[in-house]
């Protein structure tokens, strides 16, 4: 894919290239307030580039092979800056630094390739540029920022040429790369691959399924394999760990509203334009198709309808860096459908004022309505997550480094900064890298299981860290509470949008001979 700036409508345009600018300026500017955002997850990332570039192989626990890295690519990424001699966090801030700003390029290539406003392609790459959402993650050091950019460019690939789909090894090479980037993006290949199929009615079509799913076959096809000789298994363990916990018609119609509510906040004026331009734009909305083959001009609708469903179907508790990858192309078609509906699809106008004009407000509503977001959600979660981590988990990490011997085991439900802060085994007690702990949580809650001690059926950990509105919660709830001592505990305000409220970790050391005598007792 080229990235110069031309593209099949000639060369950039002033407004476009002002455009351009200024959008790139401006997520720079936005991002600088979140440099110093951290998440738990981003060090179970570090874990595992830490031990892959030490040459323990790609494990969170050296010896335990389990699929816990659903992001083997940022992994990868981040352990080569790592085996320089380089600090992983900051490796990996760098690259999601560099995957945003080049995510703006990407979007104001695919509106070039599929607007003919100028002013409209400016504005809408513009409006990406301040996506509250893209800017929450961009720093964190968490691999959304690259799923975003590869799924980007591989739309950019797939509108190329004189039809969608006219560039199919470049298209499928990106998506594979997006897939060992995001595991969602796998079923971005399965589309792909479903729709080259079915187009298949002829040789040209037939040499582009071949030419389509052979670098996807090659790259990601390889990891498959990788997979299932290394771990034992071609699916992640957290797609298992992250579905367990909830049941029933209630819990899945509440993650679809949760869903609505993350689009909803950053992208509500978008879809609204999307589905008044399909209902109300009449036939030069619906006439309007790409030159494309009969089923891939489908492929971006029903990428963005099936991933939703499927977390709905999986019950798997959203957040918003899971929805992100959908949101550009989202926008994409928006924009798309909006323009058309404008002009009129027998229109052929270079620079149209009224388009220019109602796409410019429209986009500066969209970009309001992110900005507001950004400074009332996600700044503050920003600070107020990341001084919670530093201020608990992480010093703990550290504590038990210093206090507690190489061979011991910490049990706990967040593993990342304990685990690599610690260098100590770490027990999942919530099954992401423990695939022990998923059949008990399948039947009852994090909490009661903790309480309950099922962990013992498998492991014995020296240290427990436990969860709880309250300190010291899991001697009150638990029958096993003589065994444990308390070592000290930490408060945090706030666990993020999937656990909202303040929390109290505690940390204990387990007597198990005690806890022989308890189990044994009536």
């Amino acid at each position: 894919m080229t990235f110069a700036l031309y593209g099949p409508l000639g060369p950039m345009t002033r407004i476009e290239r002002v455009g351009l600018a200024a959008a790139l300026l401006l997520a720079a500017v936005l991002m600088w307030p979140l440099r110093h955002y951290v998440t738990d997850d981003t060090f179970i990332h570090l874990r595992y580039a830490q031990h892959l570039a030490s040459g323990q192989g790609l494990v969170f626990n050296p010896g335990e092979r389990v699929y816990g890295c659903t992001s083997p690519l940022w992994v990868s990424l981040i352990a080569d800056g790592m085996a320089l001699g380089l600090d992983g966090l900051r490796v990996a801030r760098v690259l999601g630094f560099l995957a945003t700003l080049w995510s703006v390029v990407l979007f104001l290539q695919l509106m070039r390739r599929n607007l003919r406003t100028p002013a409209l392609r400016a504005a809408a790459t513009l409006a990406w540029a301040g996506h509250a959402w893209m800017l929450r993650w961009s720093l964190s050091g968490m691999e959304t920022p690259l799923a975003v950019a590869l799924i980007l460019a591989g739309f950019v690939a797939f509108t190329e040429g004189k039809q969608w789909g006219a560039r199919p090894v470049r298209t499928g090479a990106l998506w594979a790369l997006a897939a060992l980037t995001r595991p969602e993006a796998a079923l971005l290949l399965v589309l792909w691959g479903i729709f080259l199929l079915v187009d298949t009615d002829s040789r040209p079509g037939l040499q582009r399924l071949i030419s389509g799913t052979l670098p996807p076959a090659l790259i990601y096809g390889t990891w498959l394999l990788f997979a299932r000789v290394y771990f034992g298994t071609l699916w992640p363990q957290t797609l298992q760990a992250k579905a367990a916990g909830g049941a029933g018609l209630a819990y899945h119609l509440e993650g679809l509203w949760r869903q609505i509510r993350i689009v909803g906040a950053t992208d509500g004026l978008l879809a609204a334009l999307l589905a008044a331009a399909l209902v109300l734009g009449g036939r030069r909305v619906w006439t309007q198709r790409p030159a494309a083959q009969r089923a891939q001009r489908l492929l971006p609708w029903v990428w963005v309808i099936a991933v939703p469903a499927l977390y709905v179907s999986r019950g798997m508790p959203v957040l918003s860096r899971y929805l992100l990858p959908l949101l550009p192309v989202l926008g994409w078609l928006a924009w798309r459908a909006g323009e058309c509906w404008s002009t009129g699809a027998g229109d052929t106008p270079k620079h149209s004022f009224r388009t220019a004009v109602i796409g410019g407000a429209l986009a500066a509503l969209v970009l309001a309505q992110n900005l507001a977001v950004y400074r009332t959600v996600v700044v503050p979660h920003v600070d107020s997550f990341s001084a919670a981590l530093r201020s608990s988990l992480i010093p703990w990490g550290r504590w038990f480094a210093a206090n507690t011997p190489p061979g011991a085991t910490i049990a706990s439900p967040d593993i990342g900064a304990i685990g690599y802060f610690s260098g100590r085994r770490v027990l999942d007690l919530a099954g992401l890298v423990t695939p022990e702990m998923v059949p008990y949580l399948l039947r009852e809650t994090p909490e009661e299981a903790v309480a309950n001690f099922r962990f013992a059926s498998f492991s014995r950990p020296d240290y427990v860290v436990d969860r709880a509105p309250v300190g010291d919660d899991l001697r009150r709830r638990s029958r096993f509470a003589a065994c444990l001592t308390p070592l000290g505990h930490a408060s945090v305000p706030n666990l993020g949008v999937s656990r909202p409220g303040p929390a109290v970790y505690t940390f204990y050391r387990v007597d198990w001979a005690v806890f022989d005598s308890l189990a044994a007792g009536p």
